[in-house]
């Protein structure tokens, strides 16, 4: 992860300056591959973009997500905030505070 150099004026994916989107406090990732050059993404970004993973939680009850597979399985969710951040959602929390129930069970009924 980045953090050693000169810090990059904002991440080449979301497009947000480094303050704002977490690079001066929490380092950010440069990739070589992913765009025809170097490229400085915040950490968010490099998640979704599948550069460089951590682990993830959700954001109201802190419940660890435990894959991919198994969080579209169970019907975990993601909402992005004013800034455009994602933040997960597990589906216990979408159905006592969004009253989203049974997401996962209706969605594989259907196939």
């Amino acid at each position: 992860m980045g953090g050693m150099g000169e810090v990059p004026e904002s991440c080449d994916c979301c497009g947000h300056d480094a303050e704002d989107c977490g690079m001066l406090d929490e380092g950010w990732v440069r990739d070589m591959e992913l765009l025809d050059g170097p490229a400085d993404f915040c950490r968010n970004c490099a998640h979704m973009l599948r550069v460089a993973r951590y682990a993830e939680h959700c954001s109201w009850c802190g419940t660890l997500l435990d894959g991919e597979d198994a969080a579209e399985t169970a019907g975990w969710a993601y909402f992005a905030d004013e800034i455009g951040s994602f933040h997960a959602c597990c589906p216990r929390c979408l159905a006592e505070r969004f009253g989203i129930a049974a997401r996962a069970r209706r969605r594989y009924r259907a196939q």
